[in-house]
């Protein structure tokens, strides 16, 4: 089955495909804050343990049942039960290495890069490599912007329907949507690999992915720019 991959979709355009998703989920301040907060805490590189966890529930003023649940939805564990990862974050071994404050972290896709930059206010350098050639995309993000090399590096959006994808499991939108939200170095080399998909895809340049992440997330940004120091 061939693929529609359309160079003329719009920032809005793949806003609404997300939106009608469920991505990113309607969260409230208190979970985009603890959300916030649980990337800071990975960020710093080592395992997060249950009573850290259990302090970013609290102060982030989440009911504690409620907040456990969460945590238990969008994070991964190590073998002693501590936080390795969440929401698409890690401290283990993803396609697209993001370094940040000297820390190697990776993400599970290449959108993951963009905002979570934003959403720690840090600078990010990441490296990735174009399925199919290898061929190695690096940027330098920054809150404000992102800098790609080569410049007109690109990233494949997937469209999806809502019965495609399950938002209730983690497996469902790592293997049926960050899978495929990846980084190439060209217009060209993002369509040749997404012509024999049976998904339809949205190639947007480094600069419209940010500005979608900015977007989708600005609450869960405005959360992490409100957030209070932790200890």
């Amino acid at each position: 089955m061939t693929t529609q991959t359309d160079s003329t979709y719009s920032i809005q355009d793949v806003l609404a495909n997300l939106k009608k998703i469920g991505l990113p989920p309607d969260w409230d301040d208190g979970t985009n804050l603890l959300a916030a907060s649980l990337y800071r805490e990975i960020a710093k590189g080592a395992p997060v343990e249950p009573a850290t966890v259990e302090k970013l529930i609290s102060a982030a003023g989440v009911d504690p049942e409620t907040g456990s649940e969460f945590i238990a939805g969008v994070t991964e564990k190590d073998d002693s039960g501590n936080v390795v990862g969440a929401i698409g974050l890690s401290q283990n071994q993803y396609a697209h290495e993001f370094r940040v404050n000297g820390v190697n972290l990776t993400t599970w896709c290449a959108w993951d890069t963009l905002f979570i930059a934003q959403v720690l206010g840090q600078t990010a350098n990441v490296t990735s490599h174009a399925p199919g050639s290898g061929e190695e995309i690096t940027l330098e993000i920054t809150p404000e912007r992102a800098v790609s090399n080569p410049p007109e590096a690109v990233v494949s959006f997937v469209l999806l329907d809502s019965d495609q994808i399950d938002m209730d499991s983690m497996e469902s939108i790592y293997m049926v949507f960050c899978h495929q939200v990846l980084f190439f170095p060209s217009r060209e080399a993002a369509e040749k690999w997404s012509a024999d998909s049976k998904y339809e895809f949205a190639i947007m340049s480094v600069d419209d992915a940010f500005q979608i992440g900015a977007v989708a997330f600005a609450n869960l940004i405005k959360a992490a720019q409100n957030e209070p120091a932790t200890k």
